[in-house]
C-alpha cells in the first residue's frame, strides 16, 4: 500500500524578515512574500492548503514591528482567521521566537511563562510545539538566542497540552533531547507507546547539522524509543529540500516546509509565496510514490480531535 505523507507549512516563523521590516539590519534572510498580519498568514495557509498541506505551523507577529510577539491575542486572530478560510490542522510553534529590542539592540528571547501562556489561546490550535532542550542558537551579528526549555517547563507544557486534549509535536534539536524526552516519559508524565510527533529540525545554527548521516542516526534512534511517535524532518535554508527528500527515503510520516525554514524555492530565486514551497514538496513525493495525506488523513494519522 502506498505510504501516505503529511505536508506542514511553517509560513513564516519568528526570524525571517519582511523586506520592510523596520530599523533592523541583518538580523535574518529578508523577503518580500512573507506574511505579517493575521488576515496575510490566514491567505497563506489557504494557499498552501489548495497546494497539498494539511498542517499549519504558526507563530504571531506585532503588527507594527513586524517581529514575534507573545501576544495569545494576536495568536488567537491568526487561529481564527485560518479557520474561517480553510479546514487545515493549526499548530502552535510553542517556542514563540526571539526578537530584538529596537531601542538596545538586545535579542529577547520569550521565557517559560509566556511559552505556557500558548496554552490560554483562544480559539484553540489543534496542536502544540514544545522544544525538548536548551540550545543556543547563533543569530549573526547579533551573537546568540538562548532557548531555555528546561524541565520543569517540559512537563507543565506537556501536561497542560493533554489536559486540553490537543496533540503534541516534540521538537528534537539534537539526540539528547531524544533522551530528555524518555526521561519524561520514565516520570510517567506521558507513554513512550503512544502516538505522537517527533520533529527533527536539520541546519539550525546551534543545533544538529544537516546530513543524511544525523538524520539517519537520530531517526532511528527516535523509532526505537517511541515505537508508534509519528516523525517528521526539515531543512534549514538550502538543506530544505535535500532534507525532506532524504526523510521520505527513510520513511518519514510528515515533511515540513515554508518560508520559516527558508525563502528560496531555487538557488538564488525566492519562493513568492508558501504554496510554492507545498508544491514543490508534492512533486517530490509524488515522484516518490507517496500519497499526499488529506486533511483528514493527517487527523487521523496523528489521532487528533476535530475542531
Amino acid at each position: 500500500m502506498t505510504k501516505k505523507l503529511i505536508i506542514q507549512v511553517a509560513p513564516f516563523g519568528s526570524n525571517t524578515l519582511h523586506e520592510n521590516t523596520p530599523n533592523l539590519p541583518n538580523l535574518g534572510k529578508r523577503t518580500p512574500y512573507l506574511p505579517i498580519t493575521p488576515e496575510e498568514v490566514a491567505e497563506e495557509a489557504l494557499r498552501s492548503y489548495n497546494a497539498g498541506a494539511s498542517l499549519c505551523h504558526i507563530h504571531a507577529r506585532d503588527k507594527v514591528s513586524m517581529l514575534a510577539t507573545p501576544d495569545i491575542k494576536v495568536w488567537g486572530e491568526v487561529v481564527a482567521r485560518i479557520r474561517e478560510k480553510c479546514p487545515i490542522i493549526i499548530e502552535a510553534g510553542g517556542g514563540i521566537g526571539a526578537w530584538v529590542n529596537l531601542e538596545t539592540w538586545q535579542i529577547i528571547n520569550a521565557s517559560e511563562d509566556q511559552m505556557l501562556n500558548l496554552l490560554n489561546i483562544k480559539p484553540e490550535p489543534d496542536m502544540l510545539t514544545v522544544n525538548m532542550g536548551t540550545f543556543d542558537m547563533s543569530i549573526g551579528k547579533y551573537g546568540f538566542a538562548t532557548f531555555r526549555n528546561s524541565p520543569p517547563f517540559q512537563r507543565a507544557a506537556i501536561k497542560g497540552i493533554k489536559e486540553r486534549g490537543w496533540g503534541m509535536e516534540l521538537e528534537i534539536w539534537d539526540i539528547s533531547h531524544l533522551y530528555n524526552t524518555m526521561s519524561l516519559c520514565e516520570e510517567g508524565i506521558f507513554d513512550k507507546n503512544e502516538v505522537f510527533h517527533l520533529d527533527y529540525p536539520l541546519g539550525v545554527a546551534g543545533g544538529q547539522p544537516a546530513t543524511a548521516k544525523q538524520l539517519m542516526y537520530i531517526s532511528e534512534e527516535g523509532k526505537k524509543m517511541f515505537p508508534n511517535a509519528k516523525w517528521q524532518a526539515l531543512g534549514i535554508g538550502k538543506d530544505e529540500f535535500p532534507m525532506i527528500t532524504m526523510a521520505m527515503l527513510l520513511g518519514a510520516d510528515s515533511v515540513r516546509v515554508g518560508l520559516e525554514d527558508n525563502i528560496y524555492i531555487s538557488h538564488g530565486e525566492l519562493a513568492k509565496s508558501n504554496a510554492e514551497l507545498v508544491e514543490k514538496a508534492v512533486r517530490i513525493a509524488r515522484e516518490l510514490d507517496f500519497e499526499i495525506a488529506t486533511v483528514e488523513e493527517a487527523r487521523e494519522m496523528l489521532h487528533l480531535k476535530k475542531k
